[in-house]
């Protein structure tokens, strides 16, 4: 063989390996992709027209779209088409259909963690000529944006004192509230309907291992700034979720009981140098769980 057609040969070869290599890495990547994306599924609610209030409740308007039956939202993402000509909002609820929280107006995707177990969605055109919903926008609006979930929708709420908690396996996942939890005459612990300016608590029922610690990792720039906390002890007996005890803390960490399988935060600011509450209304408490860890 002529040694030109040997180097013919062998660049063909070599071409041929890198479109295999490219290939298999293509592969590889969407492999990886496929997997990345196989705990969620893609769904399609049915939209009616209408709207929902700040209440949750339903209100009537030609001009928007809303799921009149709540979805089932663990793992919630929403993604938008590139052309697309809708604002929308999520609408927060639990298991009993109780209205929790909103977002706000949402122009762009959506990916941030579910606090609650359903969801409603209302669509609001951006430019529609007659604002009012026709038969054909009902489809067209819907279809400018793809929802998924987990395919998974294990949410679980239980009656705890007087309000119904969703159950959640860490304390990143857990939203926090201004507010205490406060006892009657009879002894009987509640969720205070008042707001506390100094006091924030946790409306979510924290799973954790049997006699685990919790520790409370808040640093402030004031170091005249101090945070006490209180911990709700729960447990599991024959399927059944009952109140344990109430563990106060400052500045700590918190051994939990061997019985304990749940747990409630209620924390308070305070100051050293004025020996009384700081005012946090003002706060942005979403980042409230990060104050804290619990470990085994």
């Amino acid at each position: 063989m002529k040694i030109k057609t040997k180097s013919i040969i062998k660049k063909v070869a070599l071409a041929l390996a890198g479109v295999v290599a490219v290939s298999a890495v293509g592969v590889g990547v969407a492999k990886l992709v496929e997997y990345m994306q196989d705990d969620l599924k893609t769904i399609s609610p049915s939209f009616d027209v209408g709207n929902l209030g700040a209440d949750g409740k339903y209100v009537n308007d030609e001009s928007t779209l809303y799921t009149k039956e709540a979805f089932q939202c663990d793992g919630l993402q929403i993604k938008l088409d590139f052309d697309n000509e809708i604002d929308y909002q999520i609408f927060f609820y639990d298991d009993l259909d109780n209205f929790i929280e909103s977002t706000e107006v949402l122009s762009a995707a959506y990916s941030e963690t579910v606090h609650d177990g359903y969801a409603r969605i209302v669509i609001m055109p951006t430019n529609d000529e007659d604002d009012k919903i026709g038969l054909t926008e009902r489809l067209t609006y819907p279809g400018q944006m793809t929802i998924k979930v987990a395919k998974e929708q294990n949410v679980e709420y239980v009656n705890i004192f007087n309000k119904r908690l969703r159950i959640v396996n860490d304390i990143a996942s857990s939203r926090f509230y201004l507010g205490a939890i406060d006892v009657d005459d009879n002894g009987n612990y509640f969720f205070s309907e008042s707001t506390t300016s100094n006091m924030i608590t946790n409306h979510d029922l924290i799973a954790v291992d049997k006699g685990s610690t919790l520790t409370c990792n808040y640093e402030s720039e004031d170091s005249d700034i101090k945070l006490a906390f209180t911990v709700y002890a729960f447990k599991l007996s024959e399927g059944k979720i009952s109140f344990l005890e109430r563990l106060p803390y400052e500045n700590a960490s918190c051994k939990l009981n061997e019985l304990c399988s749940y747990i409630i935060i209620s924390a308070s600011f305070y100051s050293t140098s004025l020996s009384g509450p700081t005012d946090i209304s003002n706060y942005d408490l979403s980042g409230i769980s990060s104050y804290f860890t619990i470990t085994k």
